[in-house]
Protein backbone atom coordinates (compact mmCIF):
# COMPACT_ATOMS: atom_id res chain seq x y z
CA UNK A 1 0.00 0.00 0.00
CA UNK A 2 2.81 2.39 0.88
CA UNK A 3 4.52 1.74 -2.45
CA UNK A 4 1.27 2.29 -4.34
CA UNK A 5 0.54 5.57 -2.56
CA UNK A 6 4.12 6.67 -3.23
CA UNK A 7 3.43 6.44 -6.97
CA UNK A 8 0.80 9.15 -6.47
CA UNK A 9 3.25 11.58 -4.88
CA UNK A 10 3.05 14.00 -7.80
CA UNK A 11 -0.74 14.03 -7.60
CA UNK A 12 -0.72 14.56 -3.84
CA UNK A 13 1.72 17.46 -4.17
CA UNK A 14 -0.15 19.11 -7.02
CA UNK A 15 -2.81 21.75 -6.53
CA UNK A 16 -4.64 21.16 -9.78
CA UNK A 17 -4.55 17.37 -10.20
CA UNK A 18 -7.80 15.83 -11.38
CA UNK A 19 -10.12 15.47 -8.36
CA UNK A 20 -7.29 16.47 -6.03
CA UNK A 21 -9.54 18.56 -3.76
CA UNK A 22 -12.77 16.59 -4.13
CA UNK A 23 -12.94 15.73 -0.41
CA UNK A 24 -12.02 19.18 0.88
CA UNK A 25 -14.77 20.43 3.18
CA UNK A 26 -16.85 17.27 2.83
CA UNK A 27 -18.14 15.60 5.98
CA UNK A 28 -19.63 12.17 6.43
CA UNK A 29 -18.76 8.85 8.02
CA UNK A 30 -15.23 8.79 6.64
CA UNK A 31 -14.35 12.39 7.40
CA UNK A 32 -11.70 11.20 9.90
CA UNK A 33 -9.61 9.98 6.94
CA UNK A 34 -7.34 12.72 5.54
CA UNK A 35 -9.00 14.55 2.66
CA UNK A 36 -6.25 13.75 0.11
CA UNK A 37 -6.74 10.01 0.68
CA UNK A 38 -10.52 10.32 0.34
CA UNK A 39 -10.04 12.31 -2.85
CA UNK A 40 -7.80 9.57 -4.21
CA UNK A 41 -10.35 6.91 -3.28
CA UNK A 42 -13.06 8.86 -5.12
CA UNK A 43 -10.78 9.24 -8.14
CA UNK A 44 -10.13 5.51 -8.21
CA UNK A 45 -13.85 4.81 -7.85
CA UNK A 46 -14.61 6.98 -10.88
CA UNK A 47 -11.98 5.09 -12.90
CA UNK A 48 -13.41 1.74 -11.78
CA UNK A 49 -17.01 2.77 -12.41
CA UNK A 50 -16.22 3.99 -15.92
CA UNK A 51 -14.31 0.89 -16.89
CA UNK A 52 -16.73 -1.74 -15.57
CA UNK A 53 -19.53 0.07 -17.38
CA UNK A 54 -17.74 0.30 -20.72
CA UNK A 55 -19.50 -1.94 -23.25
CA UNK A 56 -18.97 -0.08 -26.52
CA UNK A 57 -17.82 -2.65 -29.11
CA UNK A 58 -14.30 -2.21 -30.45
CA UNK A 59 -12.64 -3.92 -33.38
CA UNK A 60 -9.62 -4.97 -31.32
CA UNK A 61 -11.28 -5.94 -28.06
CA UNK A 62 -10.53 -9.46 -26.89
CA UNK A 63 -11.57 -12.00 -24.30
CA UNK A 64 -9.20 -12.67 -21.39
CA UNK A 65 -9.21 -16.30 -22.55
CA UNK A 66 -7.11 -15.28 -25.56
CA UNK A 67 -4.57 -13.05 -23.82
CA UNK A 68 -2.00 -15.69 -22.91
CA UNK A 69 -1.75 -16.87 -26.50
CA UNK A 70 -1.87 -13.31 -27.88
CA UNK A 71 -5.02 -14.15 -29.78
CA UNK A 72 -6.07 -10.59 -30.59
CA UNK A 73 -3.38 -7.89 -30.29
CA UNK A 74 -4.33 -4.23 -30.59
CA UNK A 75 -3.33 -2.34 -33.73
CA UNK A 76 -2.29 1.17 -32.74
CA UNK A 77 -1.36 2.38 -36.22
CA UNK A 78 -1.14 1.10 -39.79
CA UNK A 79 0.07 3.00 -42.83
CA UNK A 80 0.66 1.89 -46.44
CA UNK A 81 3.51 4.00 -47.86
CA UNK A 82 3.62 4.16 -51.64
CA UNK A 83 6.75 3.09 -53.56
CA UNK A 84 9.47 5.70 -53.17
CA UNK A 85 7.89 7.28 -50.06
CA UNK A 86 8.70 6.96 -46.35
CA UNK A 87 11.44 4.43 -46.97
CA UNK A 88 9.40 2.16 -49.24
CA UNK A 89 11.93 0.78 -51.72
CA UNK A 90 9.74 -1.85 -53.39
CA UNK A 91 7.64 -1.57 -56.52
CA UNK A 92 4.43 -2.14 -54.54
CA UNK A 93 2.98 -0.62 -51.38
CA UNK A 94 4.80 -1.16 -48.09
CA UNK A 95 3.51 -1.43 -44.53
CA UNK A 96 4.13 0.54 -41.36
CA UNK A 97 2.63 -1.03 -38.26
CA UNK A 98 2.57 -0.37 -34.54
CA UNK A 99 1.05 -3.54 -33.11
CA UNK A 100 0.66 -4.29 -29.39
CA UNK A 101 1.79 -7.88 -29.79
CA UNK A 102 3.97 -9.66 -27.28
CA UNK A 103 6.84 -11.82 -28.52
CA UNK A 104 4.74 -14.84 -29.54
CA UNK A 105 7.21 -17.58 -28.65
CA UNK A 106 7.78 -16.05 -25.21
CA UNK A 107 4.05 -15.95 -24.48
CA UNK A 108 3.45 -19.43 -25.81
CA UNK A 109 6.38 -20.73 -23.80
CA UNK A 110 4.86 -19.03 -20.76
CA UNK A 111 1.65 -21.03 -21.23
CA UNK A 112 3.62 -24.24 -20.93
CA UNK A 113 5.64 -22.80 -18.06
CA UNK A 114 2.48 -22.03 -16.08
CA UNK A 115 1.39 -25.66 -16.43
CA UNK A 116 4.80 -26.77 -15.19
CA UNK A 117 4.60 -24.40 -12.21
CA UNK A 118 1.12 -25.69 -11.41
CA UNK A 119 2.59 -29.18 -11.28
CA UNK A 120 5.49 -27.98 -9.09
CA UNK A 121 3.15 -26.24 -6.69
CA UNK A 122 0.39 -28.87 -6.52
CA UNK A 123 2.50 -32.03 -6.38
CA UNK A 124 5.90 -30.87 -5.13
CA UNK A 125 4.73 -28.05 -2.85
CA UNK A 126 7.29 -25.68 -4.34
CA UNK A 127 6.50 -22.32 -2.72
CA UNK A 128 8.35 -20.44 -5.46
CA UNK A 129 6.03 -21.85 -8.09
CA UNK A 130 3.05 -21.01 -5.89
CA UNK A 131 4.24 -17.42 -5.45
CA UNK A 132 4.58 -16.87 -9.20
CA UNK A 133 1.18 -18.46 -9.86
CA UNK A 134 -0.45 -16.25 -7.23
CA UNK A 135 1.07 -13.15 -8.82
CA UNK A 136 -0.14 -14.14 -12.28
CA UNK A 137 -3.57 -15.01 -10.92
CA UNK A 138 -3.90 -11.71 -9.08
CA UNK A 139 -3.29 -9.75 -12.27
CA UNK A 140 -5.17 -12.05 -14.64
CA UNK A 141 -8.11 -13.88 -13.07
CA UNK A 142 -10.16 -10.80 -12.00
CA UNK A 143 -10.64 -9.90 -15.67
CA UNK A 144 -12.81 -12.99 -16.14
CA UNK A 145 -15.46 -11.28 -13.99
CA UNK A 146 -15.85 -8.61 -16.68
CA UNK A 147 -15.93 -10.57 -19.91
CA UNK A 148 -19.01 -8.66 -21.05
CA UNK A 149 -17.20 -5.31 -21.11
CA UNK A 150 -14.74 -3.87 -23.59
CA UNK A 151 -11.28 -5.19 -22.66
CA UNK A 152 -8.00 -5.49 -24.53
CA UNK A 153 -5.05 -7.84 -24.50
CA UNK A 154 -2.56 -5.17 -23.41
CA UNK A 155 -4.18 -5.22 -19.95
CA UNK A 156 -2.04 -8.32 -19.42
CA UNK A 157 1.06 -6.11 -19.15
CA UNK A 158 0.62 -6.01 -15.35
CA UNK A 159 1.54 -9.68 -14.96
CA UNK A 160 4.09 -10.01 -17.77
CA UNK A 161 7.05 -9.94 -15.30
CA UNK A 162 5.63 -13.01 -13.56
CA UNK A 163 5.15 -14.84 -16.84
CA UNK A 164 8.84 -14.20 -17.47
CA UNK A 165 9.63 -15.61 -14.03
CA UNK A 166 7.58 -18.69 -14.90
CA UNK A 167 9.61 -19.16 -18.08
CA UNK A 168 12.85 -18.60 -16.15
CA UNK A 169 11.91 -21.27 -13.59
CA UNK A 170 11.07 -23.68 -16.39
CA UNK A 171 14.37 -22.97 -18.15
CA UNK A 172 16.10 -23.70 -14.84
CA UNK A 173 14.31 -27.05 -14.68
CA UNK A 174 15.33 -27.82 -18.26
CA UNK A 175 18.95 -27.17 -17.30
CA UNK A 176 18.62 -29.87 -14.68
CA UNK A 177 19.12 -30.05 -10.91
CA UNK A 178 22.53 -29.19 -9.38
CA UNK A 179 23.26 -32.85 -8.71
CA UNK A 180 22.61 -34.01 -12.27
CA UNK A 181 25.41 -35.69 -14.19
CA UNK A 182 27.40 -33.84 -16.82
CA UNK A 183 25.53 -35.35 -19.76
CA UNK A 184 22.15 -34.34 -18.34
CA UNK A 185 23.36 -30.81 -17.71
CA UNK A 186 24.83 -30.54 -21.20
CA UNK A 187 21.60 -31.70 -22.80
CA UNK A 188 19.66 -29.28 -20.64
CA UNK A 189 21.96 -26.41 -21.56
CA UNK A 190 21.47 -27.11 -25.26
CA UNK A 191 17.68 -27.26 -24.92
CA UNK A 192 17.47 -24.17 -22.69
CA UNK A 193 19.87 -22.25 -24.91
CA UNK A 194 17.88 -23.15 -28.00
CA UNK A 195 14.68 -21.88 -26.37
CA UNK A 196 16.27 -18.59 -25.33
CA UNK A 197 17.77 -18.07 -28.80
CA UNK A 198 14.44 -18.82 -30.47
CA UNK A 199 12.68 -16.27 -28.29
CA UNK A 200 15.39 -13.68 -28.98
CA UNK A 201 15.12 -14.34 -32.73
CA UNK A 202 11.33 -14.09 -32.49
CA UNK A 203 11.56 -10.66 -30.87
CA UNK A 204 13.94 -9.43 -33.58
CA UNK A 205 11.70 -10.88 -36.29
CA UNK A 206 8.63 -9.02 -35.01
CA UNK A 207 10.51 -5.85 -34.07
CA UNK A 208 9.40 -3.97 -37.25
CA UNK A 209 5.78 -4.43 -36.16
CA UNK A 210 6.50 -2.87 -32.78
CA UNK A 211 8.26 0.23 -34.08
CA UNK A 212 6.42 1.27 -37.23
CA UNK A 213 9.36 0.36 -39.45
CA UNK A 214 8.67 0.49 -43.17
CA UNK A 215 8.75 -3.04 -44.60
CA UNK A 216 7.43 -4.66 -47.79
CA UNK A 217 3.80 -5.68 -47.58
CA UNK A 218 4.79 -9.31 -48.14
CA UNK A 219 7.09 -9.15 -45.10
CA UNK A 220 4.27 -7.73 -43.00
CA UNK A 221 1.85 -10.40 -44.16
CA UNK A 222 4.36 -13.18 -43.46
CA UNK A 223 4.41 -12.04 -39.83
CA UNK A 224 0.64 -12.38 -39.46
CA UNK A 225 0.90 -15.90 -38.06
CA UNK A 226 -2.71 -15.90 -36.91
CA UNK A 227 -5.68 -14.56 -38.85
CA UNK A 228 -6.86 -12.80 -35.69
CA UNK A 229 -3.76 -10.57 -35.76
CA UNK A 230 -5.04 -8.78 -38.86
Amino acid sequence: MTTYLATWTGWFLSDDGYGRHWADGRGGTWSWIPAPLRSLWHYEYLVYDFNVGLHTPHKYQSSPWSWLVQGRPVLFDYQSPKPGRDGCTTSVDCSQTVLALGTPLLWWAACGALLYLLFRWALRRDWRAGAVLCAVGAGYLPWFLYQDRTVFSFYAVVFVPYLCLAVAMTVGAILGPPGADRRRRAQGAVAAGALVLLIAWNFIYFFPLYTGETIPYADWHSRMWLDTWI
